[in-house]
């Protein structure tokens, strides 16, 4: 009897130490199944620094970060800079030039007109802008047609300095003034001596020529 007793027992330990096993495979714990992936790295996974990690401990570089386009350099910014008010001295030079230079040309109206003159005792057409032009110290050629080649054409309205051409009494430029910007502009009329006249006048619009530029 004391034989089948210890019989029986000897095979309940026997079923207990296979089955738990088995049964432990078969139904695992689904929470502690969860925190063991949660909390066990991969043991093929490379780990790696995170933002902010001090990377001298990891014995790595850090991230470059992508570099920026190039900016403009100093030296091209300064250079354009000097260009921009290179041109802006240039403009409010010419501006000033050209508004003296209408004032002064204003300071002869009424002189006579005097073929070939060139002096405030008398002016021909061309020989008056010559006159005006050298005060300003800017020479200009002596002759009305020679004075139309030697300036640069512009377009539109002639604004205050321009020479203003007409074909008067010979083919090609025979006729030159000065331009007080829009229509108006001051000359040696041979019939009125240093007077202000019109584009729009009948007489100059129909023998018009254009306009030209030596200030600029």
């Amino acid at each position: 009897m004391h034989r089948s007793i210890l019989t029986g027992l000897f095979v309940c330990i026997l079923s207990i130490g296979v089955s738990a096993p088995a049964w432990a495979d078969i139904a695992p714990d689904p929470g502690a199944g969860a925190a063991a992936t949660a909390t066990a790295p991969s043991s093929t996974a490379e780990a790696v620094p995170t933002e902010g990690a001090d990377f001298a401990m990891w014995n790595v570089e850090p991230a470059k970060a992508e570099a920026p386009a190039p900016a403009a350099k100093p030296s091209k910014l300064l250079r354009l800079l000097h260009v921009q008010r290179f041109a802006g001295g240039i403009a409010a030079r010419g501006a000033a030039m050209a508004s003296a230079l209408t004032r002064n040309a204003l300071r002869f109206l009424g002189v006579p007109y005097s073929f070939g003159g060139t002096t405030s005792a008398g002016f021909d057409c061309s020989g008056y802008v010559q006159h005006v032009f050298a005060m300003m110290g800017r020479h200009v050629p002596r002759t009305a047609d020679a004075q139309f080649y030697a300036a640069q054409p512009i377009t539109g309205w002639p604004r205050p300095g321009d020479l203003v051409f007409f074909q008067t009494y010979t083919a090609g430029p025979s006729h030159v003034g000065i331009s007080l910007g829009g229509d108006r502009f001051v000359h040696a009329s041979s019939s009125h001596g240093v007077t202000v006249s019109s584009l729009h006048e009948s007489y100059w619009s129909a023998r018009y020529l254009g306009a030209k530029r030596i200030v600029e």
